[in-house]
């Protein structure tokens, strides 16, 4: 994994703060992402070379048993969602055996472009 997306802070059940979330003014990124996953460590270094998103922040779901699972409906890793304004606005899911793409980070970056 590049380096700087391991500088990243990550948050997991623990510490993720949902009121934090709900009052975030603009648009964030968060991406659902387990370390025993092969495909999240593929998407990252991915993420480091084609990403222009500033505004992001990993939510570690290594724990199976992690309540962030349910309380965001992840079925599978890495799996993206875009905040606006503390609201759910767009979200890409991974695909079994495939995670997520270039192409959908593209589309990540273009939603955000598209301001």
């Amino acid at each position: 994994m590049e380096e700087k997306v391991k500088n990243i802070k990550r948050i997991n059940q623990d510490n993720f703060d949902f009121d934090k979330l709900l009052g975030h003014e603009g648009k964030k990124v968060i991406i659902f992402s387990a370390d025993w996953c092969p495909y999240c460590i593929s998407f990252f270094n991915n993420w480091s070379e084609y990403s222009k998103i500033t505004d992001f922040c990993i939510a570690d779901i290594t724990d199976v048993e992690s309540q962030l699972w349910d309380s965001f409906d992840i079925e599978v890793v890495p799996t993206m969602a875009v905040f606006e304004d503390g609201i759910l606005t767009k979200r890409w899911d991974g695909q079994l055996q495939r995670g997520l793409t270039i192409d959908q980070i593209e589309s990540v970056n273009n939603y955000f472009e598209s301001e």
